[in-house]
């Protein structure tokens, strides 16, 4: 099924000539509507984008979010305080969209975006034997659920227009079901690399005379 959604996403890009690959590294963290705590870690992303004009690209994205919670009790003797296992959940998105470039005459791009799409999200634990009955009642297996994300950022590209650098700011927020919504936000920087052909882009042409005046050199 993930194999199946991936080639239905990515491959309209694959057939296009102008495309830009972009990978980056994010700082994340899950906050939960319902009672479930908050989940931090990182994750890495891996996107395409397909130029329909200067400052609008289609947008296709996928990745691996990581993030953990820490359970934690206080010692009767000092008061100290205990780490006796994790929560682990990690989040696959793959996703679809847009970007708009507020502006793309500049070295500096800032620009907006939105994307939606399905995100497999599974679950998993490591707890100390001892402190299982101070564990509360988690989410378990495995789930796949619908979201949308809005982006801002800054895009910062080369005078030839092949690679760039990123920053932006993303929130996730992922339905899942009666478990409640989730939100999550990503700060991410990273690369980009582009191939093809800017768009309008045009062979120069060198216009010759249809008569060429010929001289003789006299001795």
């Amino acid at each position: 099924m993930k194999k199946l959604l991936l080639l239905l996403i990515f491959f309209p890009f694959c057939i296009n000539a102008q495309i830009q690959v972009g990978t980056g590294f994010s700082y994340v963290t899950e906050h939960f509507s319902s009672d479930e705590p908050d989940y931090t870690g990182s994750g890495f992303d891996i996107s395409l984008r397909q130029y329909v004009s200067e400052r609008f690209k289609i947008v296709a994205s996928t990745g691996i979010n990581d993030m953990r919670v820490s359970l934690a009790v206080k010692s009767r003797f000092d008061y100290s305080t205990i780490i006796y296992g994790y929560y682990f959940k990690r989040v696959i998105p793959v996703s679809f969209g847009g970007e708009y470039y507020l502006w793309n005459k500049k070295f500096i791009k800032p620009f907006v975006g939105l994307e939606t799409g399905v995100y497999f999200t599974q679950y998993g634990s490591k707890v100390d034997p001892d402190y299982l009955r101070y564990t509360p009642k988690m989410p378990s297996g495995n789930s796949i659920n619908w979201g949308f994300s809005p982006t801002v950022g800054i895009h910062f590209q080369d005078n030839a227009d092949r690679m760039g650098l990123f920053v932006k700011l993303k929130q996730t927020g992922i339905i899942y079901g009666k478990d409640g919504f989730s939100s999550i936000i990503g700060l991410s920087a990273g690369l980009t690399f582009k191939f093809g052909k800017k768009i309008g882009w045009k062979p120069p042409v060198i216009e010759v005379p249809a008569e060429i005046p010929y001289y003789e050199k006299k001795e």
